[in-house]
């Protein structure tokens, strides 16, 4: 696991990095108040001038992790452009955006925290299930209309192939962050850019026009 240096980052800052690199290892439940003041080097009672709950702080990696996300997709009017250009451009674009997006240490870590609480944590289970599943799904459903409606592809049915293009990613998300989480990950992000590449220009080739 890397770590990272807190340097001279305000207190808030410090306990937000010090429970994430817990939790990204133990687990939300497997980690306590007490465990990530003494990690900081406070006093327990001081967490609570920055954070009134060990919730409050799972809330607070959330709300960050959906920032990056929704930082990671394409503008309107670049996204338009691209499409233009074709789905070949449009989906090396914007599969390196997102890629570029989720490689840095602190979203490895939220990925990991997901992974591991995706399975006793029911508010980490709803929002896997609306912000990585369902929503992707009905986003890329968009793309594929549009592209049909655009005669850039075959007009197939476009929830099926949101379905066949985004599982692939979810593939790569627990090939990594459950089964290689150990494995050094800048080559990792540059094999799953690969995979991904391979994966599109498989699907597009069977359904362009």
């Amino acid at each position: 696991m890397k770590k990272q240096k807190s340097g001279n980052k305000p207190t808030k800052e410090k306990i937000f990095d010090v429970s994430l690199e817990l939790f990204s290892q133990k687990g939300y439940n497997g980690v306590s108040i007490r465990e990530i003041a003494r990690e900081v080097g406070i006093r327990e009672s001081s967490i609570y001038n920055h954070y009134k709950s060990k919730e409050a702080i799972l809330d607070a990696i959330i709300d960050y992790f959906k920032t990056k996300l929704n930082q990671s997709g394409l503008p309107d009017e670049d996204a338009e452009d691209l499409m233009e250009q074709g789905p070949e451009v449009y989906f090396e674009v914007g599969a390196k955006m997102y890629i570029d997006q989720i490689n840095t240490l602190e979203m490895e870590k939220i990925w990991r925290l997901v992974s591991i609480e995706t399975y006793h944590n029911e508010k980490i289970r709803e929002f896997f299930k609306k912000e990585l599943l369902e929503e992707p799904i009905t986003v890329w459903e968009n793309v594929f209309q549009i592209m049909i409606e655009k005669k850039k592809i075959k007009p197939l049915n476009p929830r099926t192939l949101a379905y066949e293009y985004f599982s692939f990613i979810i593939f790569l998300f627990f090939e990594y962050f459950v089964l290689k989480y150990d494995e050094d990950f800048d080559s990792f992000m540059d094999l799953a850019l690969k995979k991904l590449g391979n994966h599109t220009e498989f699907l597009l080739e069977a359904i362009k026009i």
